[in-house]
């Protein structure tokens, strides 16, 4: 068994006389036992040496025990250890004030023996309980701190408990820190399209039984704007009785490689407009839904353009190309699809009639005829066009805006031609 330090502090010698024989002739337990008979030896005790308990008097000159334990509490080396008040005043003040002062319990003077016992047996093993307790968590949280992602308890309305990433990410020192400036890590989601945010729910308190929901049916996904910076977190949380556990990890350099991977998929390498896939997909879905709203599409193509290849090198040819889809997009509409849609043929979904659609070719026409390019000075370019009509799908579309090319290209080319 492993011996318990108790410190007796009495300023009568009769007193911790009677302390130190009752607590010694405890069979089953074996103590360590201090006396001093002032306040101010006793401080000098707990600054030496490791206390279990401590039984402290409360009428004593110079330093009363209320004032002694105070100080006691105050310390941080022995704020955490019990103090048991042995005094003769038993009124309800004098025990509501051992009480709220932090005292763990208090025993009459004249002192029996069997009751001390008991009460100095009954705090150290409660003692020994509550240290446990504190390894516990303390274990537990070494463990959280050493995880990568961002783990914390909340009970839905504000922070409960969090790991060190976390504090670290907000740069906050506590949870209290961060209470007081964010609550709940609920109030640092961006409110952005896309992204799990408050600004989605009806009932912001029940945020987290709202996300479990979404969790039951694919990954949900968080931004949190730090210092300008966009970082993004996939989200997962359980709940453990009354509180929810949530995990936040880190997919910023995932989410970026997936935004990478899908502007390589759905754009043109060369000139970075729409490729033909994404036009495909543009396409299928405004026929989806369409509404009986008009629209047509333009196949637009470079006249002569072979030649250019051929006489001054695909190079000047490829800048040709990207210097064409500057001057395009400089007319049209950010909700127009523009694409490339293979070589020197590029395509236009415009949300117009065919005749508006025919006035805007004219004036791209126009337009590059008119623009100066580097090394070829000029080029032209031949329009086909068609309107959506219903039943349609692309492939129909295109079919009638390219015979309608090759009818530009038969009668002159640097023109528009409909079908």
């Amino acid at each position: 068994m492993i011996k318990k330090t108790i410190l007796c502090i009495d300023d009568i010698d009769a007193n911790l006389f009677t302390l130190k024989s009752v607590l010694e002739s405890e069979k089953d337990a074996i103590y360590n036992i201090i006396t001093v008979d002032s306040a101010q030896k006793g401080f000098e005790v707990l600054l030496k040496q490791k206390i279990d308990l401590i039984l402290l008097d409360i009428m004593m000159p110079d330093i009363d025990g209320f004032e002694a334990t105070n100080m006691i509490k105050s310390n941080k080396k022995t704020k955490n250890i019990p103090i048991i008040f042995v005094t003769a005043k038993s009124d309800d003040a004098t025990v509501e004030r051992c009480f709220n002062i932090g005292g763990a319990d208090y025993i009459k003077k004249p002192i029996n023996s069997v009751e001390l016992l008991s009460r100095v047996m009954f705090h150290l093993k409660l003692q020994d309980k509550e240290n446990l307790l504190l390894r516990e968590k303390e274990y537990t949280q070494s463990i959280l701190d050493l995880q990568e992602n961002i783990i914390l308890v909340t009970d839905s309305n504000q922070l409960i408990s969090a790991n060190r990433v976390l504090l670290n990410f907000f740069g906050m020192k506590s949870v209290f820190e961060f209470q007081k400036n964010y609550k709940c890590i609920c109030n640092s989601f961006e409110k952005e399209d896309g992204y799990f945010h408050l600004g989605l729910l009806k009932n912001e308190k029940d945020w987290v039984e709202e996300l479990l929901k979404l969790l039951k049916d694919s990954d949900v996904i968080v931004k949190i704007v730090k210092e300008s910076i966009d970082y993004i977190f996939a989200i997962k949380a359980t709940k453990f009785h009354e509180y929810y556990i949530l995990t936040l990890t880190d997919i910023t350099h995932i989410s970026e490689q997936s935004l990478a991977y899908e502007h390589d998929a759905s754009y043109d390498a060369l000139t970075q407009v729409f490729n033909r896939n994404m036009l495909y997909r543009l396409v299928d879905k405004k026929i989806l839904n369409v509404e009986d709203k008009p629209f047509i599409l333009i196949i637009l193509d470079i006249d002569f353009f072979k030649n250019v290849n051929d006489n001054f090198g695909h190079l000047v040819g490829d800048a040709v190309l990207k210097h064409l889809c500057i001057v395009i997009e400089k007319h049209i509409r950010q909700s127009d699809i523009f694409a490339r849609y293979g070589g020197e043929e590029f395509v236009l979904v415009l949300d117009v009639e065919i005749e508006k659609g025919v006035e805007i070719a004219n004036s791209l026409r126009k337009f590059i005829e008119k623009e100066s390019f580097d090394v070829v000075k000029s080029i032209t370019c031949s329009f086909g066009i068609t309107q959506y009509k219903s039943g349609d799908k692309i492939n129909d579309m295109l079919k009638r805006a390219d015979e309608a090319l090759y009818e530009a290209k038969e009668n002159g080319r640097n023109m528009v031609c409909m079908k």
